[in-house]
């Protein structure tokens, strides 16, 4: 497929280039489960590039805010170098004798006073630009290493595509593991190609001259300004920030609630990452107040433990204590972790990774902690399986 937009060679690759994609061994919190990626076009630098990534970050909160993804999200940036294009266009710049580089920014900055000869060199690296050439750039395979790398540790990979990342996005796609493919879900933006990987939802608006010129495109399936373009978009329309996330209009509504939607859908058909109940002592016999001595309980797997919940019938509605477990056999400690009263229960969140094996359940109260001569009543929930693996 040959890309005929002058701007799909402004790829927003949604994973990070990267010279080597490794999975630290070190670290035992255990990441968010979601990973929104957000890449960069050969226009820009890191940035800009950042400051795009922090908006998509804080809008997204600000969506999600006090449902069960908050805290759950992890975003990056996938920086993309222009890899030449933009030293091609100065070299043109040169060749028409022009010496006044404050004036080729300012070119960059505003299409409509761009002279023919600039406009015609951009065209044809555009015309360049193609399905055999992103997938012969070694930034594609870094990108299919780090997806599967993500998504073998158990986490949900959600990619954000702009403009010709698209098409590096579709082409990754092909490449990820098959068995974790199930677990990348693609959002895309201004899209240059005609489809998505994974059949994920689109955004392209009727105001982006860019993508609405190129033939093979997904049709415009939005009046995002209900009319006049804005105008502040200095690429005719196709800006991500200034244009597709423009506060209060549609296509930043529609693209939020698409990432959230793929997000979803993701966690609903791979219920095995979900939270699982792991340990449960609680019983119908009568609470017994008082130190219940020594807890102990088994890990039977690996597991990343996200709640930890004590019972504290006696403790006369003091604050919640701490909690940590100590693994018996190498003496390693994992907490303390702060908690909050649900009622009579402290509960904690630790998100952290532990090893099989038979720990100690230390509460920072005993007194108070309820039980039935057994040890003090405790539920712990988790991710069975996991790796103490993040990515770096």
């Amino acid at each position: 497929m040959k890309i005929r937009s002058i701007f799909t060679l402004l790829p927003f690759v949604t994973f990070l280039a990267m010279s080597g994609v490794v999975c630290g061994e070190d670290k035992q919190i255990c990441q968010p489960e979601v990973i929104v990626f957000f890449g960069n076009g050969v226009w820009n630098d890191v940035e800009s590039a950042d400051k795009s990534r922090r908006l998509l970050q804080k809008e997204l909160e600000t969506y999600i805010s006090g449902t069960n993804l908050e805290g759950m999200i992890t975003y990056k940036l996938a920086y993309n170098p222009s890899n030449g294009y933009l030293a091609d266009l100065i070299e043109t710049f040169e060749q028409d004798l022009q010496t006044n580089y404050s004036l080729f920014w300012n070119y960059l900055a505003d299409w409509d006073t761009m002279p023919d000869f600039l406009q015609d060199r951009i065209i044809a690296i555009a015309k360049e630009v193609d399905a055999a050439v992103v997938s012969a750039n070694p930034s594609v395979q870094e990108h299919i290493a780090l997806y599967n790398c993500s998504l073998s540790i158990g986490k949900t990979v959600v990619l954000v595509a702009h403009s010709q990342g698209n098409l590096y996005g579709n082409i990754a796609h092909l490449g990820i593991d098959q068995q974790y493919v199930d677990g990348f879900g693609m959002v895309s933006v201004a899209n240059p190609d005609s489809s998505v990987a994974g059949r994920g939802p689109y955004t392209t608006i009727d105001e982006d001259l860019i993508i609405n010129s190129i033939l093979s495109a997904l049709p415009p399936n939005l009046d995002n300004f209900f009319g006049p373009l804005n105008w502040g978009d200095i690429w005719g329309g196709h800006n991500f920030v200034k244009s597709y996330m423009a506060s209060g209009h549609k296509a930043e509504a529609k693209i939020l609630n698409d990432v959230v939607a793929v997000i979803n859908e993701l966690r609903a058909s791979n219920a095995g990452t979900e939270a699982v109940e792991i340990v449960n002592t609680y019983n119908i016999l009568g609470v017994i107040c008082g130190n219940p001595g020594t807890t102990l309980v088994t890990l039977s797997q690996d597991a990343c433990i996200t709640e930890i919940f004590t019972y504290h019938w006696c403790d006369k509605g003091q604050p919640a204590g701490t909690h940590a477990l100590l693994n018996i056999d190498t003496g390693v400690t994992y907490g303390p972790f702060s908690g909050t009263i649900d009622y009579r229960n402290w509960v904690s969140y630790p998100k952290t990774y532990v090893p099989a094996g038979i720990y100690e359940v230390i509460d920072s109260e005993p007194a108070t902690w309820s039980h039935t001569y057994s040890g003090g009543f405790v539920l712990i929930r988790g991710m069975l399986g996991c790796y103490h693996n993040t990515v770096n």
